[in-house]
């Protein structure tokens, strides 16, 4: 029986390859083995490392290129430093978040960002862009406190920024996912345990190394561990095969970044408004110091006023108060 189209004509015999008349064969695309560009890949983590790029890029700006090796304290302080006693007396909150996005040199960002652009992407493709968004945020703001609480007790004058205290959040978060796929003998767990304990070792020889050279920075190892602990304490409490919708992740993250857009905007309406919020203590001093000789009354009364908040029984302020009255009056 030939076969015949719906028009009643007969479907044509299909034509053979031959030497004379040859069949075209069309080649196969090539397959691409190149991986996804990184914003594309995992836009969440791409933005982060956006974001601390531009205010790095922002604090040059004002530091020039000295800022390369190292920035000055009022730059970082401008830009939203953790500064320990302005954070706990004046109630500097913004400076939790804010010093997540701040940086000291380019080592320190470079460095930061190397850890996030390999950890961050694994996080955001494993638990999806509505977990990490708060999960970066909570940890940058547990790693900021764990920071101010340290430095509260030891009674020193401690500025912290850098993004690795978040970061330790997202490592002690992988931590917990690779026990959960793969059980105690997971390796991505012993990876993640392993990192953690060569940051925190690297930290520890660093920081005594600067004190020994006579120094006052380091590893922040408080501001790690207790990122860390945060990440993985809210991985804990994830509920395994819970999904969002589009729309919620969208939300999600619009939430988290409205949250940090605020802190920077707190921080830089301090900034624009008191020539206080970029001095720590010892630059207070002699800003009031400077003030009573020049006879400017009111920025002496202000900087002691914000001495007392931050330092009320150091004799050094009592003295500062006492040439004061002397000089300005009661």
């Amino acid at each position: 029986m030939v076969p015949v189209m719906e028009s009643g004509a007969p479907i044509p015999a299909p034509r053979l390859p031959s030497s004379n008349n040859p069949v075209p064969v069309r080649s196969a695309p090539a397959e691409s083995d190149a991986e996804p560009p990184l914003h594309q890949r995992a836009p969440l983590t791409f933005a982060i490392m956006a974001a601390n790029i531009v205010v790095f890029v922002g604090q040059l700006f004002l530091a020039g290129l000295r800022g390369i090796a190292g920035m000055p304290n009022w730059v970082v302080l401008a830009f939203g430093a953790n500064n320990v006693n302005a954070t706990v007396y004046e109630h500097r909150y913004d400076t939790l978040i804010t010093s997540c996005f701040v940086h000291g040199s380019l080592l320190h960002i470079g460095f930061n960002m190397v850890a996030l652009r390999q950890i961050g992407p694994f996080v955001e493709r494993t638990v999806g862009a509505a977990r990490m968004a708060p999960l970066y945020l909570l940890a940058c703001i547990a790693g900021s406190m764990g920071s101010a609480f340290f430095g509260w007790m030891r009674g020193t004058q401690q500025i912290s920024v850098g993004a690795s205290g978040a970061i330790c959040g997202l490592i002690g978060a992988t931590l917990v996912i690779g026990y959960r796929i793969e059980g105690r003998k997971s390796p991505l767990m012993l990876a993640m345990a392993k990192w953690l304990g060569s940051l925190f070792a690297l930290g520890l020889i660093v920081t005594y190394l600067v004190r020994l050279g006579g120094g006052s920075g380091g590893f922040d190892n408080a501001a790690h561990a207790a990122g860390a602990v945060a990440g993985a304490s809210i991985a804990v409490a994830w509920r395994r095969g819970a999904t969002y919708a589009p729309s919620t992740t969208w939300a999600i993250v619009g939430l988290c970044t409205c949250v940090v857009i605020s802190a920077g905007v707190l921080t830089a309406r301090y900034t624009s408004s008191d020539p206080l919020a970029t001095m720590d203590q010892d630059e207070r001093l002699g800003f009031a110091a400077g003030a009573i000789d020049a006879g400017r009354c009111h920025d002496a009364r202000a900087a002691i006023a914000s001495l007392k908040k931050l330092t009320l029984h150091a004799p050094e302020v009592q003295l500062i108060e006492q040439n004061y009255h002397h000089r300005c009056g009661p």
